[in-house]
């Protein structure tokens, strides 16, 4: 049996962000495209403000 079957498209799109928690909770720093990029970021955040813990974080976000 053979039916129309549509092809599902996404909605959103996947990002890394990068967070930093600065005393008032998770604020997002900036984002990357893939986690590779996201990873050597973090390091580097880390590297410069030892202070403040850094997280990654997987975000969705709308397609234009």
């Amino acid at each position: 049996m053979e039916g129309n079957t549509m092809a599902y498209i996404r909605k959103t799109k996947d990002e890394w962000q990068v967070q930093g928690d600065y005393g008032n909770g998770w604020e997002p720093i900036l984002t990357a495209e893939n986690l590779d990029d996201a990873r050597e970021q973090k390091r580097c955040y880390d590297e410069n403000e030892p202070d403040v813990v850094h997280r990654i974080k997987l975000v969705r976000v709308k397609k234009n």
